[in-house]
């Protein structure tokens, strides 16, 4: 199957050839551009981003390559967990965050899953966002730097790490 990009995320059948399915590739190349699409429009400010995913069994290993490809970029990550479309959104909004990422492929079959992205009102993107979204991993112009911050919404707990550039 094709990997499919729209304004709501990519989606795809999980593993296979690159450019044919979601791969960790691809998850890693989207969730970049995203992160550097955010931390744009934060003006360089640390970003904060919600994530959840739904209960397919790609779910956890999709989970921790998004957030390790955001925390290397400095962006504070809410780790929501399982969690359903809307109540991420609510969750971006309750939090203040700048934005967030559920992965579901809502009514796809079980090998499918998807990076559904929102901005900082817990709305899907409009078709201008995702198409500089798109025009990052097309060009590959990510942006890595910076202190980072984990939080697991669950625990409610911290943890920080340096990595300079801030």
């Amino acid at each position: 199957m094709t990997l499919i990009s729209s304004i709501s995320g990519i989606r795809g059948t999980v593993n296979g050839p690159n450019s044919t399915n979601l791969t960790p590739i691809d998850v890693v190349k989207y969730a970049s551009a995203y992160g550097t699409w955010v931390n744009k429009r934060n003006k360089n400010k640390v970003s904060t981003i919600v994530i959840g995913r739904d209960g397919r069994i790609s779910g956890p290993a999709l989970l921790e390559l998004v957030k390790s490809t955001l925390i290397s970029m400095g962006i504070n990550i809410i780790d929501i967990d399982l969690s359903t479309t809307p109540t991420t959104q609510i969750i971006i909004q309750k939090k203040k965050a700048n934005g967030g990422i559920i992965l579901t492929a809502s009514h796809n079959p079980k090998n499918w899953n998807a990076l559904k992205l929102f901005n900082y009102k817990g709305e899907f993107l409009v078709k201008e966002e995702a198409e500089e979204i798109f025009k990052i991993v097309k060009e590959n112009q990510f942006e890595f730097k910076g202190r980072l911050l984990y939080t697991s919404d669950a625990a409610d707990e911290e943890d920080s790490v340096d990595l300079g550039g801030r």
